[in-house]
């Protein structure tokens, strides 16, 4: 592809994850007015108890919105990884190509971080474009410990973090909002997998939608100042300069996730609204 026709792809992609985040946000702020949403006797329903009929169906108008934001967010993060691999001056055609052509998302992740690791610190192979024959794990002797210990902790964030949600996503996807099946057929109910989807919510949807954002900046920094070629202090890319700062707000969006702790959201959210009304001119 020419420069342009480059330029152009990335533009594509970009106007669909701004798309997706129109999408996003809306439902997101549809989830948080629920919080704040009144009965008949002006009571706020989510400070009443959950055996109400009225805060039961709220919540499953909750519960809706929220599946939907699950499949907007794992969208947003399709698109994302499409959208990398447009970005300009940091694959080659067959490199481009080869990501494409991964058949699963999980796997362009997997198989785009292992490129572009190998592109910033020149371990492309002359033969091997796609560094299919490369073993990261056996490069110490050459990057040292920290860089390799790095691209494996970056591969498990894919892997606990990311390829989790890609299935839930696709449990969403096919309706089963309430109850799960196991794949690939559906056939058998997974009590497992519903739990890990009711565990969904606004929260860990919100902090995955970021974590996403965080690794691809990272692994756009890490392929775009290849080695030395523009160190932030002579020594470090910014890849590395910043790597500490990019894994400090990763793991306070895992530590969301693991804990998303809901109700306090929900009542932190009611208080400060109840603290604005006393405030407000009558």
């Amino acid at each position: 592809m020419t420069t342009v026709e480059i330029a152009q792809y990335f533009q594509y992609h970009n106007s669909n994850i701004k798309l997706l985040k129109i999408g996003f946000d809306h439902i997101r702020n549809q989830i948080k007015t629920l919080y704040l949403t009144k009965n008949k006797s002006d009571q706020y329903i989510y400070s009443l108890n959950d055996n109400l009929l009225e805060k039961i169906e709220i919540r499953k108008i909750e519960k809706s919105l929220s599946r939907i934001l699950s499949g907007i967010q794992v969208s947003w993060a399709e698109e994302s990884i499409k959208r990398l691999f447009y970005e300009p001056s940091l694959l080659t055609d067959s490199q481009r190509t080869f990501l494409i052509e991964q058949p699963a998302l999980d796997q362009k992740w997997y198989t785009t971080l292992k490129v572009i690791f190998c592109i910033a610190y020149d371990l492309v192979p002359a033969t091997d474009e796609t560094c299919s024959t490369v073993n990261i794990e056996n490069e110490r002797g050459n990057l040292g410990d920290e860089l390799v210990d790095q691209y494996l902790e970056l591969r498990k964030i894919i892997t606990d973090h990311l390829v989790p949600n890609f299935s839930i996503r696709n449990k969403v996807q096919h309706g089963e909002w309430e109850f799960a099946f196991k794949p690939k057929y559906s056939a058998e109910f997974s009590q497992d997998i519903t739990d890990r989807l009711n565990n969904e919510n606004i929260v860990t949807t919100t902090s995955r939608y970021t974590l996403v954002n965080a690794f691809y900046q990272m692994i756009v920094d890490l392929g775009r100042f290849k080695s030395n070629s523009f160190a932030l202090d002579s020594m470090q890319t910014p890849f590395e300069y910043f790597y500490k700062d990019y894994m400090r707000k990763i793991k306070f969006e895992v530590t969301k996730i693991n804990i998303p702790n809901l109700d306090t959201m929900i009542s932190e959210k009611l208080a400060r609204e109840i603290r604005g009304q006393q405030y407000r001119p009558q």
